[in-house]
């Protein structure tokens, strides 16, 4: 009797001495990232038969469990991944929408300046004055694309550096979590149990993951997961990985996109040297298809507000120099010379090429948004198109007319010549003024006999009523001003867009992350309860293994 008491007692005194220390570690781990609310899990040990019936043989210990929801952390992930998208594109959106938006910064109030300067020309195209305040206005307008264009292009680059370090702590959590999924496994192996605390770590590690770019993952009966993203390309594969790098877009070669190694490494090598960028020739790109994570948001702030601003910018450019120089070459200047180019010729030379070409845009919306290379050889011209490579050869210039611009020629400039080559890009980082004295300027009619003929000046004023773009869709639909008003407008309304997605997954975020804890967050009030009741268990069984060991020795001193 004594022995089977003992025996209960101690099954009992262990329960609640392991009852205690996960109680314990529950209210330990109480602001632990990731960590989830464990719970002993306990049942009766098999009875012994007696002529009376079974008596009990005490508890048994069976495992710890944490508490999870595979549903739960899946709404986690998703609103994690979606939130920390809208917040990165929402941060930088709002940059661009401020550069462009404000007076100081964008171009309305330049070209307005430029527009005037152009007027008051016209009004008195014999001043030396008006004169000088056109060439400063031109210059004021200049340097507001150029700053622009330079400011835009710094986002390019930066959105370029921030892409590589995201990769880089990619690649470091993919490396991690396979490591993790070795040790988790190799304990289930060896123990038949779960590692709650490993596995809470590594879950967490996912967690971090989806924060940066969208995941999802599927749990394997060894404990181990698989991680997957970009739309189902796999990351982690139990203990191997992918790398994620960089490459260079197909389209734009400044941009950088990411792409995913089809081969598998272990997790050391990514440990060891997590920022390489050797891309194998099994590598697939990810360009578009990642939609969550702090790297999904900053690509759809790059592809969707930063790039079409950009190259909005230099089909402004492009379209004001073509169209200021065509009517500026068109007038006398104040000696009664024909007129040259105002700005500088957006066709640029290439090397020793000393032939010009002038270009005359017809439709802006077919002009490639990266740029173009021209060059000549046998007669034959062949204009490339820099986003693609696409090359298209022209038995002449009058034939150049199906990508959108055509090329002319001006009288007192050199000929083109084979082996001769130019080049068309980046029109707003470049756009500067062609002249620099105030006699330059061609304010005067083609016919006119003096220099206070204002005829070529007011062509020039009407410039700003005169549609030059399409951004509106349909061919020459918009003046400059209309223009820019267009690219501001989108820019401010895709900023305002990405807060509101921001603001609504903060709430779907905090809402998944409540409803979650609920389930496996540790309550302090429940612990503390848990504590006491555990304590009187052990207190307890400790009396009842007193007892019974006092009724041992009074059943050895009867037997003396």
């Amino acid at each position: 009797m004594g022995t089977g008491i003992l025996g209960i007692a101690a099954s009992g005194l262990n329960a609640a001495q392991a009852a205690i220390r996960v109680t314990q570690q529950n209210i330990a781990n109480v602001g632990t990232d990731g960590y989830r609310r464990q719970e002993l899990v306990q049942s009766a040990r098999q009875p012994q038969f007696s002529g009376y019936g079974y008596i009990g043989n005490g508890v048994s210990v069976d495992a710890v469990r944490h508490q999870y929801s595979r549903f739960l952390d899946s709404e986690v992930l998703h609103s994690e991944s979606q939130y920390a998208r809208y917040e990165a594109a929402s941060a930088r959106s709002a940059l661009i929408d401020k550069l462009l938006g404000d007076d100081a910064t964008g171009l309305n109030s330049v070209l307005s300046g430029f527009y005037s300067a152009l007027q008051e020309v016209a009004n008195d195209p014999a001043s030396s004055a008006t004169r000088q305040n056109l060439l400063s206005a031109g210059e004021n307008l200049a340097g507001r694309f150029n700053l622009l264009a330079g400011q835009l292009r710094e986002q390019r680059t930066a959105a370029n550096n921030e892409a590589q370090h995201l990769a880089t702590r990619i690649n470091v959590l993919a490396g991690q979590i396979a490591q993790a999924n070795v040790t988790i496994t190799q304990n289930r192996s060896a123990s038949g149990q779960a590692a709650n605390d490993l596995v809470d770590a590594r879950d967490q590690l996912v967690v971090e993951l989806s924060r940066l770019i969208d995941v999802t993952r599927q749990d394997l009966p060894d404990g181990s997961v698989n991680v997957f993203i970009g739309g189902g390309q796999s990351l982690v594969l139990g203990q191997d990985v992918r790398r994620l790098n960089l490459v260079a877009n197909a389209n734009d070669p400044a941009l950088l996109d990411p792409a995913i190694n089809m081969g598998f490494e272990r997790y050391g090598s990514l440990i060891a040297d997590p920022a390489a960028r050797v891309v194998t020739s099994g590598a697939s790109s990810l360009s578009g298809r990642i939609s969550g994570g702090e790297l999904g948001g900053l690509l759809e702030f790059r592809d969707a507000t930063l790039m079409p601003a950009l190259r909005d910018l230099d089909r402004m450019a492009l379209a004001l120099a073509s169209a200021v120089n065509t009517v500026h070459r068109g007038g006398l200047d104040y000696a009664l010379n024909p007129g040259v180019d105002f700005f500088v010729n957006p066709v640029v030379p290439q090397g020793a090429t000393a032939g010009a070409l002038h270009l005359t845009v017809t439709d802006d919306s077919l002009l490639d948004p990266v740029g173009y290379s021209i060059s000549l050889a046998g007669g034959v011209y062949t204009v490339t198109e820099l986003s693609t490579g696409t090359a298209t050869n022209h038995a002449s210039l009058a034939a150049v007319n199906a990508a959108g611009f055509g090329f002319s020629l001006t009288a007192g400039v050199p000929a083109p010549a084979n082996g001769e080559s130019w080049r068309i890009g980046d029109s707003a980082r470049t756009l500067a003024m062609a002249i620099g004295n105030t006699s330059q300027i061609a304010a005067a009619a083609a016919a006119a006999t003096g220099p206070g003929d204002n005829g070529n000046a007011l062509a020039l004023a009407a410039l700003q009523s005169t549609a030059l773009l399409n951004f509106g869709g349909v061919a020459f639909s918009d003046t400059l001003s209309a223009a820019y008003n267009k690219i501001v407008n989108r820019t401010a309304s895709q900023a305002s867009q990405h807060d509101l997605n921001r603001d609504a997954f903060e709430t779907l975020r905090q809402s998944a992350v409540s409803a979650q804890q609920s389930l496996v967050g540790v309550n302090l009030d429940e612990e503390a309860v848990n504590l006491v009741r555990y304590q009187q268990a052990y207190q307890a069984a400790a009396r009842t293994m007193q007892i019974a060991a006092s009724l041992f020795d009074e059943l050895l001193n009867v037997v003396r």
